[in-house]
């Protein structure tokens, strides 16, 4: 029996068949040592460390407490109140001058009040005139008529003294007067009831005149000294229309200008010492209970090129709360604080500043950052680096402030905190490389 000889296509299948084996074995064979390479370079990143950041922990300090706005104002301001009814002559600084004491601020038109004089002096003339010839009269209708207007006058005089008054002793009570010129007030009602009364008596006089009398040169004489007594009053009013600074310092709270007519009152002008700062803060009624005078307290003055920290001490606490708006449009009650500042450092009046109020203090205490703990198994814990591995520990935690929490339980003094709990590929037993 003979063989037969593949034919030619045999031959060619065949050949194709082993070359096809042999590439997919070889793609088997590239798969299989990328994955062992895969394999490999997992396990060997998981034997690789963590680098991670930790807190060795040690005691500190621990203060909590609460953020406020204050205004810088002056240590000692004087204000200067309008003393009588008239126009602004001249005003003689601006806001943020400086000035000394005895200086001329402000200028107040004379002329009214001149004019007032010139006809009480016209009065005394004709009065004498008067008396020259009715000296053995009855008292004429028209000097009675000329004292009820005197009088009316005088009345309205007193009023305006005794409202002038009111509005001093408010100020005077709300410590933005001082008590020379509240003193000044009352001496001014004084004067002006005084002045009344002598109209009140001279007209007197003059209706129980019925015959001429001795007694004649008395009312001439009375109604002389009313009428010296209204021109000293008008002149010492003019005195007054030139207003001096009473202490060294700077102008602010200007806001009248020359050619206003101003009643007397009004505040014209106050003068801020430049030695000593006060701050004037508004808290919130709950918080001011917390805090109490005489404590101290952090002052953030913010600055071009960061903030700088300042000292301070609470002053006085306002016994009551009153209503104010929030800067989101809310009403609130708040109660004033005054802080003196204790810091030599350059400051602006007017200006605002953060007071931190310090309301609770602890020391040998145990602190981490609130970022360092995280849930666990209901309560909280800590990642702890012990012997270089990542081990979680659960503690108990007490109080905390913005951004600290005291440990009070589960953490010892030196030990390694790692201050980020969501670290990728974090878990208990994994090796640490302390940052």
């Amino acid at each position: 029996m003979s063989l037969q000889s593949p034919t030619p296509t045999q031959v060619t299948n065949k050949m194709i068949g082993q070359f096809r084996i042999k590439g997919l074995t070889k793609k088997i064979l590239v798969l299989s040592l990328i994955a062992l390479l895969i394999i490999a370079g997992v396990f060997a990143a998981s034997a690789l460390p963590l680098n991670g950041k930790v807190l060795t922990v040690h005691s500190g300090e621990f203060s909590k407490g609460f953020t406020e706005e204050a205004q810088v104002l002056s240590l000692k301001e004087a204000s200067l109140f309008n003393p009588v009814d008239g126009k602004i002559k001249a005003l003689h600084v601006e806001n943020g001058d400086y000035v000394s004491k005895g200086q001329l601020l402000v200028e107040l038109e004379t002329q009214d009040i001149q004019n007032q004089i010139d006809v009480l002096k016209a009065q005394l003339i004709s009065l004498e005139g008067q008396r020259l010839q009715a000296a053995y009269r009855a008292p004429q209708t028209a000097l009675i008529q000329q004292q009820n207007l005197l009088i009316e006058q005088a009345e309205k005089d007193l009023l305006t003294q005794e409202q002038a008054l009111e509005r001093s002793k408010a100020l005077y009570e709300a410590g933005a007067l001082p008590l020379v010129e509240y003193e000044e007030a009352q001496r001014q009602a004084d004067k002006a009831r005084s002045f009344l009364e002598q109209q009140k008596v001279a007209i007197q006089v003059l209706e129980e005149q019925q015959i001429p009398v001795p007694g004649t040169e008395l009312n001439f004489s009375g109604q002389k000294q009313a009428l010296n007594a209204q021109i000293s009053q008008l002149e010492d009013k003019i005195q007054r229309t030139k207003l001096t600074a009473p202490q060294d310092g700077i102008i602010k709270d200007l806001t009248v200008k020359a050619g206003m007519v101003v009643p007397s009152g009004q505040l014209l002008l106050t003068i801020a010492q430049t030695q000593g700062y006060k701050l004037e803060s508004y808290v919130l009624a709950s918080d001011a209970l917390d805090i109490k005078p005489g404590s101290s307290v952090n002052i953030l003055q913010a600055t071009s090129s960061g903030d700088i920290l300042l000292t301070g001490k609470i002053k006085s606490i306002a016994p009551s709360a009153s209503e104010r708006i929030s800067s989101l449009g809310l009403k609130e009650n708040r109660v004033e604080v005054t802080l003196l500042l204790e810091s030599n450092t350059p400051v602006i009046l007017g200006s605002s500043m953060d007071v931190q109020f310090i309301t609770h203090q602890e020391t040998d205490c145990l602190l981490v950052p609130k970022t360092a703990l995280f849930p666990y198994q209901g309560g909280q814990a800590l990642w702890l680096v012990r012997d270089g591995k990542a081990i979680v520990q659960p503690v108990t935690k007490g109080l905390e402030n913005d951004k600290e929490t005291i440990i009070e339980k589960g953490l010892r003094d030196g030990e390694q905190v790692l201050l980020d709990p969501e670290l990728p590929g974090l878990k208990e037993g994994k090796r640490i490389k302390v940052n």
